[in-house]
């Protein structure tokens, strides 16, 4: 269970799970979530002048009357007050791309939750929380498109409606479309899950495999969806025609229709590629996300499935090594990859680590790659690693059911 607490409260044993108002790129810490096992972390976070963050009680301590108190080692003698190290200077890109991701959220929570009442879909509020959308992507796409990423399970179907609508017009911009029809791309989307709001939630949120005839449920979602907008003369075709033909592919494999190659529509080629990159990639009740990288080269394996040009133009959109990937550097460090460079994809900007095999961290630096070329270089995805680096079993990361 998450609880927001005050930085000051945290103590060792506790679940670590996030600062309330600062992006992961900006905070202390290489990993956005973690135990906190030394009191280094404790002096990280309270140096870092944000008042307030997330822990997880089900992972880790809870906050109790008398907090618990800090092993003797951390209440040794008293030592000179060391001085604050000064607040990081957070990008008001990403500032504003956070509070976009929590306003958009919330509508989007509303959005489904009237659709689960009958209610007549809200179209101005959906237009206008897309506008928002687009406007922050095509201003600075890698600002919004990071922030989105970050998702914990229990947001996913709300997350991912709003991630792929990012997606879907960062995608419309590198096709050359003008803003009006990556807007429409964006809508799109924005509503191609509409029908899991049809889906009994105990099937969407299941945390093991499903069954067939659970797995036959959850495919009526496009169908369900479908039907549901149509019910509103408001909703554009084109949406209506995204969110009952997302899951179709090239080669007619796909459903509900097995439309192939060019009779499905662009907006709903577009949002095949948007809706499984942002699937792979995202912690689900049955499985953890995929590093980027290696979800991007797994879909490039796949034949038949995409529409190839404009597969390649998604992975020109995200860059090789998109962001939240880990890769490995020349140097024996790893690099988690925070900014694209539009220049040169091959160099993007990372947040540079060393850890041990007791998974301390140490010699964390930002680093541009394009910027100071002879720094450093990367050599290879990060892989095995990146689920080792992320507390993951590689086993499970690689044993995911496909995404519906």
């Amino acid at each position: 269970m998450l609880k927001k607490i005050k930085v000051e409260e945290l103590v060792l044993g506790m679940y670590f799970a996030g600062f309330d108002d600062a992006a992961w790129m900006n905070h202390p810490f290489w990993k956005n979530k973690f135990l906190i096992k030394s009191t280094n972390e404790l002096k990280q976070a309270r140096d870092s002048g944000i008042a307030l963050c997330w822990i997880d009680t089900s992972k880790g301590k809870d906050v109790a009357a008398g907090a618990p108190q800090e092993p003797e080692e951390a209440q040794a003698a008293p030592e000179p007050e060391p001085v604050a190290a000064p607040r990081p200077a957070l990008d008001p890109t990403l500032m504003d791309a956070q509070a976009l991701r929590e306003t958009a959220k919330k509508a989007t929570q509303a959005m489904f939750a009237e659709v689960r009442m009958g209610k007549v879909l809200d179209m101005d509020r959906c237009v206008s929380v897309v506008e928002d959308i687009a406007s922050s992507v095509l201003q600075s796409p890698n600002a919004l498109l990071s922030v989105v990423r970050l998702k914990l399970a229990d947001e996913y179907t709300y997350l991912h409606s709003v991630a792929v609508c990012a997606l879907m017009v960062a995608l419309g911009r590198t096709l050359g479309m003008d803003e009006t029809a990556c807007r429409e791309a964006g809508l799109g989307g924005f509503l191609h899950d509409i029908g899991k709001a049809f889906i009994p939630h105990e099937i969407l949120n299941k945390p093991g495999r499903l069954t067939e005839e659970e797995f036959t449920i959850v495919r009526k979602h496009p169908e369900l969806g479908y039907k549901y907008l149509s019910q509103d003369p408001n909703v554009p075709d084109y949406a209506r025609d995204v969110c009952l033909h997302h899951h179709e592919k090239i080669d007619g494999n796909g459903y509900p229709e097995g439309q192939r190659g060019g009779t499905i529509t662009l907006y709903a080629r577009m949002a095949a590629i948007c809706d499984v990159y942002d699937a792979l990639t995202s912690d689900r009740p049955y499985k953890h996300g995929w590093d980027p990288a290696e979800a991007i080269s797994t879909m490039a394996s796949w034949t038949g499935h995409f529409d190839r040009a404009m597969f390649l133009a998604f992975v020109k959109t995200l860059g090789i090594y998109p962001v939240g990937s880990i890769v490995k550097l020349e140097s024996g460090r790893s690099g988690f990859v925070i900014r694209q460079n539009d220049k040169d994809l091959t160099r993007p900007v990372l947040k540079v680590f060393r850890y041990n095999d007791n998974m301390e961290v140490s010699d964390t630096e930002i680093l541009d790659l394009l910027a100071t070329p002879e720094a450093d270089s990367i050599v290879a995805r990060g892989g095995e690693e990146w689920a080792r680096v992320s507390h993951l079993d590689s086993m499970h990361l690689l044993s995911t059911r496909a995404p519906s």
